[in-house]
C-alpha cells in the first residue's frame, strides 16, 4: 500500500529542514509558485502534486485515487474541507527553509476517504513523531546559550 498523501507531506517537510534541505526546499517553492500562477486545472499543478504521492515507475503514482484527490478530478472539487487542504498543501510551500515551514499545516485530513488514510492524528506539530523520525531525538526548538568560563 503506498504511503498517504500526508505521510509523503511530513517525509518532504522533514527533509526540507534539514541542513541539506535549502535546494529541495527552494525548488519545492518554484513548483508551488508555478501550480499557484497556472490553477488546479494546470500541468504546473499537477507537476506540484506529483510530489505527495509514492511513484513507481517514476511519473507513475502507485494510488492513483491520491493524485485524484490533488487535482480534485475524484469529485471533490468544490468539498470546502478539501478544497482548504489543497491550498493549504500547495500556499504552505512558499514558505522557505529560513522560516518554520509548515508544509503539513492545514493538510490533515486530505486522505481520510481514501483507501490509505494515514496517521489518526495531526503529527505537523511534532517533527518527533513524523515518517522517519529518530527516536530519542530532541525536537527542534531555541538552543540554550553556552555558558562562559
Amino acid at each position: 500500500m503506498a504511503k498517504s498523501i500526508y505521510e509523503v507531506a511530513l517525509s518532504k517537510a522533514k527533509k526540507i529542514k534539514t541542513k541539506t534541505g535549502a535546494a529541495e526546499g527552494g525548488r519545492n517553492a518554484a513548483l508551488a509558485v508555478a501550480a499557484i500562477n497556472g490553477g488546479i486545472r494546470s500541468a504546473a499543478w499537477r507537476a506540484y502534486m506529483m510530489q505527495f504521492v509514492e511513484q513507481n515507475p517514476p511519473g507513475q503514482p502507485v494510488d492513483p485515487a491520491q493524485l485524484e484527490r490533488l487535482l480534485g478530478t475524484d469529485g471533490t472539487m468544490g468539498v470546502p474541507d478539501l478544497d482548504r487542504q489543497r491550498a493549504y498543501l500547495v500556499s504552505n510551500a512558499v514558505c522557505g527553509p529560513s522560516t518554520e515551514f509548515t508544509n503539513t499545516v492545514g493538510v490533515f485530513g486530505i486522505d481520510a476517504t481514501l483507501s490509505n488514510p494515514g496517521p489518526a492524528k495531526d503529527l505537523s506539530d511534532d517533527p518527533a513523531s513524523w515518517p522517519g523520525a529518530k527516536p530519542g531525538k530532541k525536537k527542534p526548538g531555541k538552543k540554550k546559550p553556552r555558558s562562559r568560563k
